[in-house]
């Protein structure tokens, strides 16, 4: 075999080694996120951007999480109540607005959510 495309393989199988075991890292982190924010949470606690954190986290990462009938129908409420919050704001000069739009009834949501969320994490944790 070539010793440029021999190179070439091995190049890219240890990057996509060490790009999986750097996603594996983030979704970790990103774990512990939920767990800390929501641990001892409220509405009046949260911020606009825990709420944006949680929602992505959701988007993106559904079915990592076993979450129960119940809890997946409130995982799937505050994501589609969120994108239909955003899609009513106007825009400015072009642009989404930057934030104060997240209401106390979507915070509510997103802390419920957010406790089940947190605590069906704990589970999945090693011991």
């Amino acid at each position: 075999m070539n010793p440029t495309l021999f190179l070439s393989f091995l190049v890219v199988i240890i990057g996509s080694l060490v790009w999986t075991a750097t996603a594996q890292e983030d979704l970790e982190s990103q774990k512990q996120r939920i767990i800390e924010i929501f641990k001892n949470a409220d509405a009046g606690s949260i911020g606009e951007s825990d709420v944006v954190f949680l929602v992505h986290f959701l988007e993106k990462h559904r079915n990592v999480i076993p979450l129960t009938p119940e809890q997946q129908s409130l995982a799937d409420a505050i994501v589609r109540k969120y994108n239909e919050e955003k899609a009513k704001q106007p825009l400015v000069e072009g642009a989404p607005p930057q934030g104060g739009w997240i209401t106390d009834a979507l915070k509510k949501l997103a802390v419920e959510v957010g406790l089940a969320l947190a605590e069906a994490i704990k589970k999945t944790l090693r011991p």
